[in-house]
């Protein structure tokens, strides 16, 4: 405050005594130059006089007017210049005699046609011929009311500017010394004064920081002292008052906090006045502090933002499922309330919208039945097909040798579909109950991968497939469940000798590249389409169901694969051509097992 006070102080008086001082440096200016050009003017008629007087009794022309000039410019110390009618120079006491008929002819000089006129003129600027700055003054030089010229003098600014020069410095020098011992008188005063203000200040900072202990001590009988007693008792109530409410918010903040569903609550304008930190994240609301803010700048997903304000605004009880999409798709429900007052009901103070995100749960009922439907449709193809031959069989086909045989052979191969089914359905079902706490161990990736080859090779040379494996001769071990980890080998590559027609070729590459093992199982088979790689991972998702089925396919290999290794934190791409072939990629980070 004392420095505040001071600097406005200072400013004013600085501004005051600078307007002061530089106005009256500005009317002695005015007035000097004005001083100057009367002179010029009455030395101007003095020297009229005269050269009246001789042109009554002589002619102009034999006049000497240079001598007239350099004369009466010595005397009054400024330039003389005598001009004809006509604007031709006779004579100028800064030109030489010989050099006066040489000079520009005065006609357009602003002043002498004022003059010529019959009126004094003047002007300032620089004479073209000494490039010197002057006052100009010309005066009508008249014998019986006839203008017979002009006398002109003029007197040098460099003079004038000198002048003011001094002034100039003189002022300055009042203006600093003003202001010096004003600051110093003003600065006394205002320590004198402020001195108790700042001891109230201090116990202020003091309590700022949470320390409500101090108390403010100020003697006298003025209004500081009654202002310190109200002080202090202010601060024991707002000690009590401030605890209290701390503990209340501590509670309050704990519990909205700990909410897993989400808090949003707005006044009757739409301001936020308290959101916890689920509904934060689940309307999208990045910034930290966003009370009292309006709605509008908070939620920043304009579809959302449109769906809470026609729910708030309706300012009754309200549930609605919305599905939105921030970072991410995700389906909330929202459930909308009024707020009011418990002892005046009907006063409504705002609206509360309570926001539980139901993504996971949707996503998993719309699996489930799914998986459901779609367990139910592969179970249902191979019973019915084993139903029917056995009511064949039944009907007395039993009796037929070969055809009993045909129809056992059917009925064996459904039954195999059907354990190979259930195994997949059992395998998915166990990694993704276990992915997250299955059993981590150290895996040799070099062995591991040479183990599976060795079976899958076997397997390709019986449809006359080529299988070729390159890996590095050093690799770095993994963590993980070993069996899983061949088990996505084992999917990978007999998925390629599935769909890999006769005497084609499987190439398996392994190498470890930017602290990941790259796992690369390509195939020169059937290819995928483009539109069919996004939904490649699904279960019993199949590109060609006819020739799945024929080849013995359950349409669970990639949904395993892709579990798998999630479990590892990898990742899995596909690259593929329709009719050339594709390129499975795996990456799996190296990671070192926690002791």
């Amino acid at each position: 405050m004392k420095k505040k006070i001071l600097i406005v102080y200072g400013t004013l008086m600085i501004i005051g005594i600078m307007l002061t001082g530089f106005l009256a440096f500005s009317l002695i200016k005015t007035n000097y130059t004005m001083k100057i050009e009367e002179q010029l003017v009455s030395n101007g008629e003095l020297i009229n006089e005269f050269i009246s007087e001789k042109l009554e009794s002589g002619s102009m022309d034999y006049m000497e007017f240079d001598k007239y000039a350099m004369k009466y410019a010595m005397k009054s110390k400024v330039r003389v210049t005598f001009i004809d009618k006509n604007g031709k120079v006779l004579g100028d006491s800064e030109v030489s005699e010989d050099l006066v008929d040489l000079m520009e002819n005065h006609m357009y000089r602003s002043e002498v046609q004022k003059a010529l006129k019959g009126y004094i003129g003047k002007d300032i600027r620089t004479s073209s011929t000494t490039n010197v700055e002057y006052i100009y003054v010309a005066i009508p030089l008249k014998v019986h009311n006839e203008i017979y010229g002009v006398t002109r003098v003029a007197f040098p600014l460099t003079e004038i500017r000198k002048i003011n020069l001094t002034l100039l410095k003189y002022i300055i020098l009042s203006v600093i010394c003003g202001i010096f011992l004003s600051l110093i008188i003003g600065y006394r005063y205002v320590d004198n004064t402020t001195k108790p203000i700042k001891e109230i200040t201090e116990i202020s900072r003091k309590i700022a920081k949470e320390n409500y202990k101090g108390k403010v001590e100020v003697r006298g009988d003025d209004e500081i002292r009654i202002l310190a007693e109200n002080f202090n008792i202010m601060v024991e109530k707002l000690n009590n008052t401030i605890n209290e409410t701390r503990d209340k918010n501590i509670k309050l903040k704990s519990t909205l906090s700990s909410m897993k569903a989400g808090i949003f609550a707005v006044d009757k304008e739409l301001n936020v006045i308290l959101v916890n930190h689920a509904a934060k994240e689940f309307l999208g609301i990045k910034e930290e502090n966003v009370y009292k803010r309006h709605m509008d700048e908070v939620v920043q997903n304009e579809e959302l933002k449109v769906l809470l304000k026609d729910l708030l605004m309706v300012g009754e009880s309200t549930e609605k499922k919305v599905e939105v999409k921030l970072l991410e798709k995700r389906i909330l429900k929202i459930y909308t309330n009024p707020i009011k007052l418990d002892l005046d009901p009907n006063r409504v103070l705002g609206v509360m919208a309570l926001v539980e995100d139901i993504t996971e749960i949707t996503r998993l009922e719309n699996m489930r039945s799914q998986f459901v439907a779609n367990v139910t449709h592969e179970l249902k193809t191979p019973l019915t097909s084993i139903s029917g031959f056995i009511e064949t069989l039944k009907s007395g086909a039993i009796d037929n040798k070969s055809v009993r045989s045909r129809f056992l052979d059917i009925i064996e191969i459904e039954t195999e579909r059907l354990n190979r089914l259930i195994d997949d359905i059992l395998t998915l079902s166990e990694i993704e109950n276990r992915s997250s706490n299955t059993r981590k161990e150290e895996i040799n990736v070099k062995s591991s991968i040479e183990e599976v080859f060795f079976i899958m090779k076997r397997i390709g040379e019986e449809k006359n497939i080529e299988c070729d494996l390159e890996i590095s001769s050093s690799l770095s071990s993994i963590y993980g469940n070993r069996d899983w980890f061949k088990q996505m080998l084992i999917n990978l590559i007999g998925n390629g000798i599935k769909y890999t027609n006769e005497n084609g070729k499987i190439y398996i590459k392994v190498y470890e590249k930017y602290n990941k093992i790259i796992i690369s199982v390509k195939d020169t088979g059937i290819g995928i389409p483009k539109e069919d790689i996004p939904r490649l991972f699904e279960r019993f998702y199949r590109v060609d169901k006819a020739r799945s089925r024929k080849v013995g396919g359950t349409g669970l290999g990639l949904a395993i694969v892709k579990h798998i290794i999630l479990s590892f934190k990898g990742s899995i791409s596909i690259n593929s051509t329709l009719g050339e072939g594709s390129e499975f990629v795996i990456k799996l980070p190296i990671k070192k097992m926690h002791k």
